[in-house]
């Protein structure tokens, strides 16, 4: 299992650099956005969420602008379109809307002639745009960052790196993320802590949520050689307005574990999660994610594991960012030897994408 996470840890690698490396052709910037002040911007429309529109120009770079100084839109493109009390729309928006703060869009299933509906923009609570099959890895976003230091009185060395791709459309979001962290030292034997994870959330009326998840992690520090986890959780989004966002949830998940101590353990677990964000889009960027999650076991009566993540970024320039990193792991019984709680703070340089 062990050499299972490791391939998976340098395939995720690999594909991050690649994505990096590799420029997305972008879609032509025809689609025209028209502000309730009457000027107009020409770019190529990306998504909106959190109450801001996300749009990408030649002149200006990449933009946000606040959905409800918006009067209309015009895009060729197909969108999907989800309302707030839940409905769903897809299709293109060719021309402007005849009545002012609506999009008039082109819906219709595949193979049907497409309907004119007229949407009003302050019913609409997240768009994105729908490229064509061979074209889908336009829609992937993620990040790197890569942090290291040494001491010289006791050869301390830390070396980080973290690396997560993901995609988002109006029904679902998927992520998958991995974060390592290794010491060595002269006068000691070198310890990692590491995690690979995958999720796929489902997004559902008035703001409710389902997720699964699975994760891969180790901490040497607590005595756990590899933890294997399968999750899912039901939640709500408890807060959504523009540049914040705080989410709660609660499932189970089952683990296994191998310690280094030589023993193994199977848990069943409730778990109880929540996460707050705080973000700003506009340059520079800054972006603060705080989660928290609590595990009882259900089947070893009176242990309790909890996990503590806040993250902050801040652009230095475009696409590349200063990250602050605190991690804090609990375990009431870890394996013999081991000490109950082990945190870090990382710091480290990125680039988004």
């Amino acid at each position: 299992m062990a050499t299972r996470i490791g391939s998976l840890r340098r395939a995720v690698v690999a594909t991050l650099i690649c994505l990096v490396a590799t420029p997305a052709p972008a879609a032509p910037k025809t689609d025209v956005v028209v502000l309730r002040n009457g000027n107009q911007i020409t770019g190529e429309i990306k998504e909106l969420s959190y109450g801001q529109l996300m749009l990408k120009t030649d002149d200006m770079g990449t933009v946000y602008v606040e959905w409800d100084k918006i009067v209309s839109l015009q895009t060729t493109q197909l969108l999907q379109v989800e309302l707030a009390d839940g409905r769903r729309f897809f299709g293109a928006a060719p021309v402007f809307a005849s009545t002012p703060a609506t999009i008039r869009l082109l819906s219709g299933k595949a193979g049907e002639t497409p309907v004119a509906v007229e949407l009003s923009t302050s019913e609409v609570v997240r768009m994105a745009t729908t490229f064509a099959e061979e074209r889908w890895y336009q829609r992937l976003d993620g990040s790197v960052s890569a942090g290291y230091s040494y001491t010289q009185t006791n050869s301390l060395q830390v070396f980080s790196f973290a690396g997560e791709v993901g995609s988002r459309t109006n029904k679902r979001k998927w992520n998958i993320a991995i974060d390592n962290q290794t010491t060595t030292q002269a006068t000691a034997a070198a310890s990692e802590r590491a995690s690979l994870e995958a999720t796929l959330e489902r997004f559902m009326l008035n703001r409710y949520y389902r997720e699964g998840a699975i994760q891969f992690s180790r901490n040497q520090e607590l005595g756990l050689k590899l933890r294997s986890l399968v999750g899912a959780t039901y939640g709500r989004y408890l807060l959504q307005r523009p540049g914040r966002e705080w989410r709660a949830g609660g499932g189970l998940a089952a683990s296994a574990e191998d310690s280094t101590d030589g023993s193994h353990r199977k848990s069943l677990e409730a778990q109880l999660n929540s996460s707050l964000r705080v973000f700003r889009f506009d340059s520079p960027k800054v972006d603060v994610t705080a989660g928290v999650t609590l595990l009882p076991s259900l089947s070893d009566w009176g242990r309790v594991r909890g996990e503590l993540n806040v993250n902050a970024r801040y652009e230095l320039i475009h696409d590349l960012f200063f990250e602050l990193t605190l991690n804090d792991s609990y375990d009431n019984t870890p394996s013999t030897g081991s000490q109950t709680n082990d945190w870090n703070v990382v710091t480290s340089i990125g680039y988004s994408f």
